[in-house]
């Protein structure tokens, strides 16, 4: 059959939605990108999906991969024109087709985000019509965790809760070691975590802004996406003591720090170290999006046990280093939805870093970008004869007089 391409989300979500669930931490950017045009349909009421299949269009144009033989779809693909198109599926072969359907309907594509093979054979076909330049952006691997602690963490026993959220999707293959934590004696640096609220929103806009910086991505409104994240809980921070001031000590003749009053000064003010965006549940699953910490603060640890204790929390509704009285509200919700815990992150990080975690490698992906189409060099003037320049004998230079 090849490529089914539909306006309408609930067509896609019907045709495709089995198949994306059945491998949901491979399929959790298009699950992700399907859900966030859900929730914008709702919210503006746009006619996104009410143009006519096969038009060309500016809206958000879903398909899904029927096999020649017959049966269930094995690829699916999401394509918005401002970001890289989105791909599910494992056969080259369907990327190449890919680029010959989306080119007889005229989108436009300014990237591909797909498994390094399907990328790979859609760019090449891609750049083989158009002509455009293709520049690889980012190799990925997708991580997953899966199931409850094996053991009491840290912070006290794990959370209890039904049964159903230690099980795998229905399709997934089982990996072996998944859902495997380590170790209670993971070394990391003293802290706790904190779910942001709306007195956060500037501070998170601004790590959001610097973090996108770094990434070479694009963010339309960091303070819009943080508004979102913090309406649903979606940024942790982790926050350590502040250290005290020697110079102020020092000013109020308390040189030593149990001299000082407590009750007059309090308990040192906690400073956000690091940060964590998480995206809403679907399909059982959760992704860390964003780890990001100050570029001072870097080589501490602090991503690391901030990585650590969002995934236990994710899953358990607990975590170490759980302030006591915060906002884990949300943290507890998810867990009683979520089944799985996914990560992205560079290829050039060290395998070894995600079996710190208990994490597993589920697959590889390519971020490529194209740029403008290529060709000769135009000349700036019109060839021909060069100009002779004059010749002649050279001018007598008058004889200096001593």
């Amino acid at each position: 059959m090849g490529w089914c391409t539909t306006f309408e989300l609930e067509q896609f979500a019907a045709a495709a939605g089995g198949y994306l669930r059945s491998r949901a931490a491979e399929n959790t950017l298009l699950l992700s990108a399907a859900q966030a045009a859900e929730a914008a349909q709702a919210g503006r009421r746009a006619q996104v999906t009410g143009q006519q299949p096969g038009a060309p269009g500016t809206g958000i144009l879903f398909g899904w991969w029927e096999p020649p033989d017959g049966g269930e779809p094995r690829g699916a693909f999401v394509h918005d024109p401002p970001v890289p198109l989105l791909i599910s599926g494992r056969a080259p072969e369907m990327g190449a087709a890919l680029a010959a359907t989306l080119a007889k309907i005229g989108r436009q594509v300014c990237g591909v985000d797909a498994p390094t093979e399907v990328a790979d054979a859609f760019a090449a076909a891609w750049s083989g019509r158009g002509g455009t330049t293709v520049r690889a952006h980012r190799n990925c691997r997708v991580y997953r965790l899966a199931g409850v602690p094996q053991g009491t963490p840290p912070q006290g026993p794990p959370a209890q809760g039904p049964p159903s959220r230690a099980t795998l999707p229905k399709g997934m293959p089982a990996v072996p070691g998944t859902g495997g934590w380590p170790s209670a004696e993971v070394p990391g640096p003293a802290g706790r975590l904190r779910v942001a609220t709306a007195e956060d929103q500037g501070l998170l806009a601004d790590w959001l802004t610097a973090f996108a910086t770094e990434a070479a991505e694009r963010i339309s409104s960091p303070s819009d996406l943080a508004a979102d994240l913090i309406s649903y809980g979606g940024a942790v921070f982790w926050e350590v003591p502040g250290k005290p001031s020697r110079l102020r000590d020092a000013a109020l003749y308390r040189p030593i720090p149990h001299h000082r009053d407590v009750a007059q000064f309090g308990e040192p003010v906690n400073q956000p170290m690091a940060l964590a965006t998480l995206t809403r549940p679907v399909a059982g699953t959760v992704r860390i999006s964003t780890v990001y910490t100050l570029p001072e603060r870097r080589r501490s640890g602090y991503a690391t046990a901030l990585t650590l204790a969002v995934s236990r929390a994710v899953l358990t509704g607990s975590g170490p280093g759980v302030a006591p009285g915060c906002a884990l509200g949300v943290l507890d919700a998810m867990a009683r939805y979520v089944n799985e815990v996914v990560m992205i992150t560079d290829k050039n990080r060290p395998d070894r870093w995600g079996g710190r975690f208990g994490y597993q490698i589920v697959s590889e992906r390519a971020v490529l970008r194209f740029g403008p189409v290529t060709g000769p060099i135009p000349r700036a003037h019109p060839s021909g004869a060069m100009p002779r320049l004059p010749t002649g004998p050279l001018p007598r230079l008058p004889r200096l007089r001593r």
